[in-house]
């Protein structure tokens, strides 16, 4: 399937869009929450685990020590959870899963990442306990290669995880085989996903070249896989 997304390729903080049947592409990553939460009525009473690979764990629960905000959240409608995503102070970049699990789309979560944060990877474990959710933490690819969800779930992927340099803007990107690599390990978890999330994180993926290639090359992939 030959999508194109040459309009897509800039920075671009809002943008978030189908661009195949059930895959979403966006920049700024919180906006997969938002996706999760309008597709939510797929998955009927089922709550949907999250498959999510990307360079950082984007695991924070901004909710946590503010449990007057966290019960308002529960309440919103689908318009007042579109406009505290758009706004990107309670849901952010770096924590967008823990929302899904608080409003109670998501009560698991597959981890592949690779931001060396010792004891902060993953997400928190008095959320977990609090939600009764839990996780499950991936340190290579290959160890993915023989994951079988079976119950629908989300499948959530950044670009930015072929990225190793921590500085924005700045690339030292995987090469080609490894990148292919770790795509074809996951490639049953993009085709049986119920829904695809893709980020493109522009400063956090390289260069803006290398992020746009990146993209090119990613979505190509999925959508040829699931049509």
């Amino acid at each position: 399937m030959l999508v194109d997304i040459s309009h897509a390729l800039k920075e671009d903080d809002k943008y978030f869009e189908e661009i195949a049947k059930d895959i979403w592409l966006m920049d700024n990553h919180r906006w997969a929450y938002y996706v999760w939460e309008t597709n939510r009525d797929k998955f009927k009473n089922h709550k949907a685990p999250i498959v999510h690979i990307d360079y950082h764990w984007d695991a924070g629960d901004d909710f946590y020590h503010s449990p007057e905000k966290e019960a308002e959240f529960k309440s919103l409608t689908i318009k007042q959870i579109w406009d505290m995503v758009s706004e990107g102070n309670w849901i952010r970049f770096d924590s967008f899963i823990c929302p899904a699990i608080i409003r109670g789309i998501c009560n698991e979560v597959h981890f592949l990442c690779f931001q060396g944060d010792g004891d902060d990877e993953g997400i928190y474990e008095g959320t977990l306990n609090k939600h009764s959710a839990l996780q499950h933490i991936y340190r290579s690819s290959s160890e993915l290669k023989n994951l079988d969800i079976k119950t629908p779930y989300f499948f959530d992927f950044c670009v930015d995880v072929f990225n190793r340099s921590d500085v924005m803007y700045t690339s030292d990107i995987w090469r080609l085989n490894e990148i292919d690599e770790l795509l074809e390990n996951i490639k049953h978890l993009v085709i049986d996903a119920s829904i695809v999330t893709i980020s493109m994180s522009y400063g956090y993926s390289g260069t803006s070249d290398d992020t746009s290639w990146l993209t090119r090359h990613v979505v190509g992939k999925f959508c040829s896989w699931r049509e």
